[in-house]
């Protein structure tokens, strides 16, 4: 699974400092510099995918608190989700999850790793996302995680090839191997190379998750020290810091 190029920098939401997070226009940049991104995946009233972060539209569009669960697709598209971030991105839209997995099909550089952070789905809305993974050939690049064993069970029943991760503790590491449930680990620690190696024989992604902000999750000693270790990838918050040091070594 990893590429000639190391490791891969998965943007958490996408660039969420330098584009409206889980947009579009965030979206389409990370595929253009060949990096991979983290979304999250909530239903709106009338049954659509749609890619937003909170229950409540109110922190990332131009709209006062209400839940995505209450609006259709229709009223979900006629808010503003850019305007907060920035006016150059006023009347960006929140996206559907069709629309973004489109873009990734039509613009993506060589391999790339596409993070779907399972948020809130329905048991229809099991099945709309195995169809549209499958539907745009993504099941080799994406994977799905953060949604209970039993929404993994189903997803996996719908089909084998669809791919589930979790975050992964050292001390859990062993049992969830035993498990042999997961596709992809995602590591909450920066692992060592025997533990890649370990992971990688039993035919499995690695990923480091070093999402969130702050100098605790900017650290380029880490960031070397995970590429070091052989993983396939490294979900954080500075994709374009992180990629500019992995360059220069």
């Amino acid at each position: 699974i990893t590429h000639a190029g190391g490791p891969i920098p998965v943007a958490h939401r996408g660039l969420l400092l330098h584009a409206p997070e889980n947009t579009i226009p965030a979206f389409a940049a990370c595929l253009e510099l060949g990096m991979g991104f983290e979304l999250d995946i909530r239903t709106t009233k009338d049954g659509h995918l749609v890619v937003l972060h909170d229950d409540s539209v109110a922190r990332t569009t131009n709209a006062a608190p209400r839940s995505i669960r209450n609006m259709t697709l229709k009223e979900s598209k006629q808010l503003d989700a850019g305007s907060w971030f920035d006016p150059a991105f006023t009347d960006v839209s929140i996206p559907t999850l069709e629309e973004t997995l489109a873009l990734v099909k039509s613009r993506k550089r060589g391999p790339t790793i596409i993070a779907l952070n399972v948020k809130q789905l329905t048991t229809a809305g099991e099945m709309k996302l195995v169809s549209l993974v499958e539907k745009y050939g993504l099941l080799n690049e994406s994977f799905a995680f953060d949604q209970s064993v039993d929404v993994s069970k189903r997803l996996k029943k719908l089909n084998p090839k669809f791919r589930i991760g979790q975050n992964v503790n050292r001390q859990s590491l062993d049992d969830r191997l035993k498990e042999n449930s997961l596709d992809v680990f995602l590591l909450t620690f920066a692992p060592t190379r025997e533990e890649v190696k370990r992971l990688h024989a039993r035919k499995k992604q690695v990923l480091f998750n070093y999402a969130g902000p702050g100098d605790a999750r900017r650290n380029p000693n880490t960031w070397n020290q995970a590429r070091d270790a052989g993983i396939d990838g490294m979900l954080t918050d500075y994709p374009l810091e992180c990629q500019a040091l992995w360059r220069t070594k």
